[in-house]
């Protein structure tokens, strides 16, 4: 949410409607604003540039709040795997529902889900389930100091790692800022310094967290270089250092059997989320046996843990991902698009760079030290009916047809005709 005022006026253009306004005022009385929610709110594309509120959604659509329809690239930033209310996961998590949402003790789903993904995965021996894609990481955390009996954890610069005080990007000021203080982070892809760090401090760490790519806003998607992951795993090796994979974000979208395969990395503990549940809360920490008895340590439980319907979206998951070859057709739906947005960009006197997975891809405008065209194209292209983001990383669905792509690059082109371009 944005710092603006109760009082402030409309935005004098823009693609929310009369309704869609009308929400952003009683949503700026009782928000507090700044950057609780900011990622998951169409303000951090600026307001007005997006559709502030959706109402509905479907495959690869959304609808927002005074009833208009976009061809969504976003997938509710990144749960949507397989498109919005697919059939088979709505009739898994509504059978499910049908006999029992949450109850006294274990629900069956919880042992068979762990069990699916212990199959996938089969260097991990045991699983945690829980709801949102910050619980398995600051688990992670626990069960290494706990095993290490170390409390130091390294992670890199600008990478999230869920909204724990103790892993935020933003370490706060004033008193909390002890909170992170047991916390260091390096600069992604500095070999020399994970080197220097294993020299001087190893034996103090317990875990290195790790995403797969380093994909922040509004910059260019960098991959981990060999040198930094070789660095990595020889921290491991001499320091006992336990290497938690963060595959919340990318899990699924970068290779159909984890992203531990194309870093070619061994992770001692594994957090999955988004994708896991096509849009129902559920994420699990997947840990080798060996840390079985630092787990069984820990005290860990929620009030809707055990919550059955989104287990059950989760198997449904799996299972269509494998049956249905998902990751190869996001792939291809990926490069149309990556290919086409070139293509449409260079034929209308722009220069773009689409980095990242092109299932899960970043568009950036060169020569935009402040993203106006990027803002200015995907206000125009949300005006033609596709949500394109400005700032963040998009994410393909299985939903994202020839049909929907070949939509989606019409609309990319004309929007990109109508974008100024340098100056």
């Amino acid at each position: 949410m944005s710092e603006r005022g109760p009082e402030a006026d409309d935005p004098p253009s823009g693609v929310d409607g009369p309704e869609g306004r009308s929400l952003w005022r009683r949503a700026d009385r009782v928000l507090p604003g700044g950057g609780v929610y900011l990622t998951r709110s169409a303000d951090f594309a600026g307001r007005g540039v997006l559709p502030g509120f959706i109402a509905a959604a479907e495959g690869c659509r959304v609808i927002d709040a005074d009833g208009r329809g976009y061809l969504d690239f976003l997938g509710a930033n990144g749960p949507n795997l397989l498109g919005y209310r697919h059939p088979e996961v709505e009739a898994a998590a509504r059978g499910q529902a049908g006999r029992a949402v949450s109850a006294s003790f274990l629900p069956p789903a919880l042992v068979e889900l762990v069990e699916a993904l212990l199959g996938r995965y089969p260097a991990m021996g045991w699983g945690i389930v829980s709801k949102t894609g910050s619980e398995p990481l600051g688990l992670s955390v626990r069960v290494a100091r706990q095993h290490t009996q170390r409390s130091r954890v390294l992670a890199f610069e600008s990478a999230y790692h869920g909204s724990d005080p103790e892993l935020a990007i933003r370490p706060p000021a004033g008193a909390l800022a002890d909170v992170t203080r047991r916390v260091q982070r390096l600069a992604w892809n500095d070999a020399d310094a994970v080197r220097a760090l294993s020299a001087s401090a190893g034996d103090s760490l317990a875990a290195v967290l790790l995403n797969p790519l380093d994909q922040n806003p509004r910059q260019p998607t960098r991959p981990a270089e060999g040198a930094f992951l070789s660095a990595i795993e020889a921290l491991q090796q001499r320091n006992g250092v336990l290497l938690v994979l963060d595959d919340v974000r990318h899990g699924f979208r970068l290779h159909p059997r984890g992203s531990e395969h194309l870093l070619g990395v061994d992770p001692d503990l594994i957090c999955l989320g988004k994708a896991l549940g096509n849009g129902y809360s559920v994420s699990v920490l997947l840990g080798r046996e060996s840390l079985r008895p630092a787990a069984r340590k820990i005290l860990y439980t929620s009030t809707y843990v055990f919550e059955a319907p989104p287990m059950r979206a989760a198997l449904a998951v799996l299972d269509i991902y494998e049956r249905d070859d998902v990751f190869r057709r996001l792939t291809r739906a990926g490069e149309r698009l990556r290919d086409g947005l070139i293509a449409a960009a260079a034929a209308t006197g722009h220069r773009i760079s689409v980095t990242g997975p092109v299932t899960m891809p970043t568009l950036l405008f060169e020569n935009d030290p402040g993203f106006e065209r990027q803002r200015a194209f995907a206000r125009r292209a949300a005006e033609l009916g596709a949500i394109f983001h400005p700032a963040l990383n998009w994410n393909l669905s299985l939903a994202h047809g020839d049909a929907e792509i070949e939509e989606a690059l019409e609309i990319a082109r004309r929007a990109l005709g109508e974008t100024p371009g340098p100056d």
